[in-house]
């Protein structure tokens, strides 16, 4: 006894480009959403906890790209501080120039642009980065879980 498949090919791939499509935004929406989280991380704290803003460029240099696909979907402002507009700059061709890099599937790229970020860390014990990393990698498996139950019905 055979099965035989009586709607068209082209229905069948339609529902599958929906979803998947679905997917994709729901994935890109999920890394954006983590993004967001750690340049306030970075960028959002307490003077004791955070770096002295002398020109802005290394809090404007902070920020985020999602890649999916090889291509940039979302991205963060690179909001200038101070009289950072270097630093907005600079943040921004780091992370384009990251994105390049992944030409398939997903990617979340957190950036502090300007090269002395990390000098700020080490020698003045300062998290530019660092703390939002430890987020990144705190949330990521939780963010994963809630996904799985979104696209799997």
């Amino acid at each position: 006894m055979g099965i035989r498949m009586t709607t068209p090919m082209s229905e069948v791939n339609a529902v599958i480009e929906a979803e998947a499509e679905r997917v994709d935004k729901i994935v890109i929406q999920a890394l954006s959403n983590l993004g967001d989280m750690c340049v306030t991380e970075a960028r959002d704290r307490a003077q004791e906890d955070s770096w002295f803003n002398q020109t802005g460029n290394l809090r404007s240099s902070v920020g985020y790209v999602v890649v999916a696909h090889g291509t940039i979907v979302e991205r963060s402002g690179f909001e200038t501080v101070l009289n950072g507009s270097e630093g907005s700059m600079v943040g921004k061709k780091l992370a384009e120039e990251l994105a390049k890099k992944y030409s398939s599937d997903y990617a979340l790229i957190v950036v502090a642009g300007m090269h002395y970020a990390e000098y700020v860390e080490a020698k003045e014990s300062k998290s530019v980065l660092a703390s939002a990393e430890l987020l990144a990698h705190a949330e990521f498996y939780d963010i994963m879980e809630k996904l799985k139950s979104q696209t799997v019905k």
